[in-house]
């Protein structure tokens, strides 16, 4: 404990030599949810391959699709410390909800079998514990009784004495992935932090440092709306020694601020070289704070990740790269785009003749494309892929710059109503009002 309440300082070390600094705060101790979160994570050589800050303020996410209860736990800071695992060690169960960028989802701790249980670090007398998730606020309009059916699951195993270390997991993977579908991770060590001495705080400074950009050129503005919310969006650029950047922000009408950066290297394979994304208060202050840099590096736990060569950011920057992803020649292009969870997909963009829409109270002639995610859906979840699988409608200039003049789809988890776009109907040359 100290001034600013509880905190939890960890260290992640991986076997290739990457280490992953982090820091939870609890104002208000550890009974209540985390407040704010900082990480960093260096290679073997030292660079910074990633960094996150949050203030975990539900009105700091605006793309929610459902409202955050105030007893739900941020995501990025569930640890034993903030789980009641005295029950169920008792062989009690109990429920808690976690949030992150993509929702609440509801997990749901059941004691399985005791066991004797080696791994790395020892052998322990164990607890088997099965963790069932509730996606009903992630997936608001899929039936009920479907969920139910397909709702997922991990398993953990714990000390059955405290301190209560967690000494395994499965279950975690990604579906898409070639190596890890379902991953377990083991605990290899065990040692405790002195946080006087820890260079955690001075190294975590980095996440949340605020810095100014190069001097921009506006490329794109226009107003934004989605479903009660309202605010403006501005698109521009700057070259620089290491790269194009391009930068897009949204001005909410509340006092929020959103603003992504993305740096692209056109002769790099990916094309993209890092992901920089934050939000703004009212004031002015940095309340979170997202980079992450797009080479293998970045995923110690998966060094042969595939990042494809027309690899981009999932989000608001794509609104200045679409016009050049426009096909030119054909009907039919593809790309690839990555978020913050290291989650690729690949994306057709699909030409689909000229559409009339009306710009500044004018009808203008616009080159109208569909966006399109590739999934390879199960057969049990065909008939539900409209649910889960988004589409994009976008309009361009048909002059020579393809200009993105209107753009409609869900920009978010599913379940959030979906966000337009309408380029003002002339861009102004004055000065971009970027962080």
């Amino acid at each position: 404990m100290d001034a600013q309440g509880a905190r939890e300082l960890t260290v992640i070390t991986y076997s290739v030599g990457t280490e992953v600094l982090g820091e939870c705060t609890f104002a208000s101790g550890f009974a209540r949810p985390a407040t704010k979160f900082r990480s960093i994570m260096r290679s073997k050589s030292g660079e910074i391959e990633r960094s996150d800050f949050d203030t975990f303020d539900p009105k700091y996410y605006p793309f929610l699709a459902k409202p955050i209860t105030p007893n739900a736990q941020p995501g990025a800071c569930v640890s034993k410390k903030t789980l009641d695992l005295p029950t169920l060690v008792r062989g009690g169960q109990f429920e808690t909800w976690i949030w992150s960028d993509g929702g609440s989802v509801g997990a749901i701790f059941r004691p399985e079998e005791n066991e004797k249980l080696t791994v790395p670090a020892g052998s322990f007398d164990a607890l088997r514990v099965r963790i069932d998730l509730d996606l009903s606020k992630v997936f608001p309009h899929v039936p009920e009784l479907f969920l139910k059916l397909v709702k997922p699951h991990f398993t953990i195993w714990i000390t059955r004495r405290e301190p209560y270390y967690v000494l395994k997991m499965s279950g975690f993977g990604n579906p898409n992935s070639k190596l890890h579908k379902n991953t377990v991770i083991e605990l290899a060590s065990i040692s405790e932090l002195t946080a006087n001495d820890s260079k955690i705080p001075a190294e975590l400074a980095q996440a949340d440092a605020a810095d100014e950009p190069p001097s921009l050129h506006p490329i794109n503005s226009g107003s934004f709306t989605q479903g009660d919310r309202t605010g403006h969006v501005t698109f521009a650029g700057a070259s620089t020694p290491a790269g194009e950047m391009l930068v897009a922000r949204v001005a909410f009408s509340n006092g929020l601020a959103t603003e992504s950066r993305t740096l692209i290297n056109h002769g790099a394979s990916p094309a993209t070289v890092y992901l920089d994304d934050r939000s703004f208060a009212l004031s002015g202050a940095v309340v979170r704070k997202h980079l992450i840099f797009f080479r293998k590096a970045a995923f110690p736990n998966d060094p042969k990740k595939d990042l494809p060569a027309d690899l981009y950011g999932a989000d608001m920057t794509l609104g200045a790269l679409l016009p050049r992803l426009l096909p030119e020649g054909s009907d039919e292009a593809s790309f690839h785009v990555m978020d913050f969870s290291g989650e690729v997909s690949e994306l057709t963009i699909r030409r689909d003749g000229m559409m009339t829409i009306a710009l500044g109270g004018d009808e203008t002639s616009a080159i109208y494309a569909k966006l399109k995610p590739i999934v390879d859906i199960p057969l049990l979840l065909r008939p539900l892929a409209y649910f889960f699988v988004p589409t994009f409608d976008a309009y361009f200039d048909a002059d020579s710059s393809h200009r993105l003049l209107k753009f409609e789809g869900p920009l978010g988890p599913p379940g959030v109503p979906n966000a337009t776009m309408l380029a003002d109907q002339r861009l102004s040359g004055a000065g971009v009002p970027i962080h």
